[in-house]
């Protein structure tokens, strides 16, 4: 039986346990909520002379159900290079370079669509490749999800990430716990991976915070898209080690001495089992055991090698085609 997406009817104490908190954002302000919030990206990596997420609120109407860029309003001449996908534009990477993704005429040459997350592109939908390793959007290890605004870190810079000790489900659209009843406090993992960020490990938080079971709204709610051998809040098992993936911007598949490590929360998530023919986080498919043709998936997911296996409105993640519309 495939792990993913089969939420437990119950949550049984472990030997570590995550703090009752609020989220890091009210759910007011979450991501996910209001669909077009501006995000911060690690320059680091990336092209210094764009911006990662595109507001399609102003000039394109980008849904996921067909997939196209399709202009509301003949607003007059588009300006390719400044960074906003405008009406005949397919991207726009904040340039007129071309052979970055993006053409000298803000025109895509990956020959890709744009993937929005509620409303907004991000780095992992954009079509262009930030972080410049010859890998682009969801063909890059380290980008979660659409809603993933760094292509090259397993960080997501979603707002509100990296702010406190506190976290929620780390692979919805959104880093505040109000929607999905998911609070844990890296002060409850005796790892310590929040220590460099002013979180030590610190077991008797007030009020038996570390001594709570996740509820079942969390449950149902975020372990579906949990990738296989990941937990709920973003630990996950790579290359035989627990990492946890919101460590640093230097946390990544190709520098996994750049994450903190962290226990893994079994309770809330989805345990990777290679036996069963599935594809683990951070592999790729010539990574599967012998004998197994295609990853292994749910009955109402379709199995894929690459994103092209999926069909429009969903994308390949550890080996199934998952909704794009998450959170």
């Amino acid at each position: 039986m495939h792990s993913r997406g089969l939420p437990r009817l119950s949550v049984a104490l472990v030997g570590f346990a995550f703090a009752l908190g609020c989220g890091t954002t009210p759910s007011g302000d979450e991501v996910g909520d209001t669909g077009s919030e501006g995000i911060q990206v690690d320059t680091s990596a990336t092209d210094t002379s764009a911006t990662s997420s595109v507001d399609t609120s102003a000039s394109t109407d980008l849904t996921s159900d067909t997939g196209t860029t399709d202009p509301t309003t003949d607003t007059g001449t588009a300006e390719c290079g400044n960074a906003m996908v405008e009406f005949g534009e397919e991207c726009d990477d904040g340039n007129t370079l071309a052979g970055d993704g993006c053409s000298a005429t803000c025109q895509s040459e990956s020959g890709m669509i744009p993937i929005p997350c509620n409303g907004t592109i991000y780095q992992c939908g954009d079509m262009i490749d930030n972080d410049r390793d010859g890998l682009i959007d969801l063909d890059d290890p380290e980008c979660i999800s659409p809603c993933d605004d760094n292509e090259a870190s397993f960080q997501t810079d979603l707002p509100g990430q990296n702010n406190d000790c506190k976290g929620d489900c780390y692979f919805d659209a959104n880093s505040g716990g109000g929607d999905d009843k998911c609070e844990w406090n890296l002060m409850c993992d005796p790892l310590n991976p929040g220590a460099q960020v002013g979180c030590a490990y610190d077991p008797n938080l007030p009020g038996n915070m570390c001594m709570l079971e996740m509820p079942q709204e969390c449950l149902d709610f975020c372990v579906p898209l949990v990738p296989n051998g990941c937990d709920c809040f973003g630990c996950c098992e790579v290359a035989g080690q627990f990492v946890y993936l919101d460590s640093s911007p230097d946390c990544s598949l190709d520098n996994l001495d750049g994450c903190e490590a962290c226990t893994f929360y079994e309770n809330c998530g989805n345990p990777c089992m290679p036996e069963l023919c599935e594809l683990c986080f951070g592999q790729s498919p010539d990574d599967l055991p012998e004998g197994c043709g295609m990853p292994e998936c749910p009955m109402d997911l379709q199995p894929c090698l690459q994103n092209e296996d999926c069909v429009e409105g969903t994308w390949c993640q550890t080996g199934c085609c998952v909704p794009v519309d998450i959170g």
